[in-house]
Parts: C-alpha cells; structure tokens; sequence
C-alpha cells in the first residue's frame, strides 16, 4: 500500500512501519510471484546475522537465520520502546540475486488478511557498514501498472492506494533490473551486533 497525500518519517520509523504488523498503512506493493522460485538458488549467508537499530524512542533487533524445515530465511523482528513495551514480527522467504544486485522475497508468516498473502521485495547489501535495506518505491509500480508496462492492479482510496504486482516472474526480474534505480533509490544500513566471546567453564 502507498499513503496518499503524507511523506515519510525517518527511515527509522519507514522501516518500523514495514516490518510490523502495522503494514498495511505502509509503502510497498505486494506480489503474487517471487523473483525467482523458493529454494532454487542458493540461501546468501551475507544477511544471517544480528542487526539492530536505536533512537530516542525505542530500539530493535533483527535476527535473520535459516529454517531447519524449509531452507528459507526466518526473519524475526523484535522491537521495545521506551515504556517497555514489547512487540514481534516473523517473516519468511529467501534471496534472489539479478544482473549483481540482491533482493529479499519476503512474506508475512502470520498474515492479516488475503491482501497481505504476497510477496514484498527489498534490495539489500551487506558491507562493513551492516545490512543495507532499499525498499520499493510503490509510486513508480503505480505508474509502470497503469501505463501497461507491469501487469497487476492498482485499487485508490481517499487516503490510501494499494498496489499488487501480478506480472509473472520472468518479466518481473526484467522490469526490477531495467528501473532498479528508480524503484530503490536508498539505501540504509542497519549495523551487525557482534557478541563478545564468552567461555563456559
């Protein structure tokens, strides 16, 4: 979905909206298809880890790992502000690697209604910097589904426009890489949480 009419906050809170149950007043469209298929390239070990963010208002940790069961990545998000109170968020899917960019296929584990069954893509790097995360510019989706040159559908509200991508993968992988520029045009860096070494005795 793409809020109409505001702009955003801070990364910080852009990004604590889209990783929430919340998300459906977020900015990124659905899909109904993975950029490539589940499980047929290899899992990037550069994104397992531990990354985490702080601000004057709450802080956060995201632990990406592999399920044991489906070989696709759990991404598990636990957030705690600053009276206390503690809220968690669990995505699954696997990573897809076009032309030298990398993308994160992700789904919501427990969903909130059939709207939100599909697929949402992120660009993402890992440096000496942490985890970089692009998120998807719902706008130039928008655009690409009513000029014809992406199939899906586009459904206007008063204040909120929701944007699902329908086009098959294949076409989907040409268009991502064809605009990757303008549909990710930043990227934010999460930093790695590194655990000091502790013997037991």
């Amino acid at each position: 979905m793409r809020m109409r009419g505001t702009k955003e906050g801070t990364f910080m809170r852009y990004f604590i909206l889209l990783l929430s149950i919340l998300f459906l007043s977020g900015c990124i469209p659905y899909a109904d298809h993975a950029l490539t298929e589940p499980n047929k390239e290899q899992i990037d070990p550069s994104v397992i880890g531990t990354w985490f963010w702080k601000d004057k208002d709450e802080s956060g940790y995201i632990h990406i790992g592999l399920d044991k069961e489906t070989k696709l990545i759990r991404l598990i998000m636990i957030e705690i502000n600053k009276s206390g109170r503690l809220k968690s968020t669990e995505l699954s899917g696997h990573t897809s690697s076009l032309k030298g960019n990398n993308y994160l296929n992700l789904k919501w584990v427990h969903p909130e209604d059939d709207k939100s069954t599909g697929y949402m893509f992120m660009k993402y790097s890992v440096t000496s910097d942490g985890l970089g995360l692009g998120f998807m510019n719902g706008e130039v989706v928008e655009k690409a589904i009513e000029a014809g040159a992406l199939k899906g559908k586009v459904e206007k509200g008063k204040w909120l426009s929701s944007v699902y991508i329908t086009e098959g993968s294949k076409k989907l992988q040409k268009f991502i890489i064809k605009n990757d520029k303008a549909l990710f045009p930043e990227m934010k860096y999460l930093p790695g949480l590194k655990l000091p070494d502790h013997k037991v005795e």
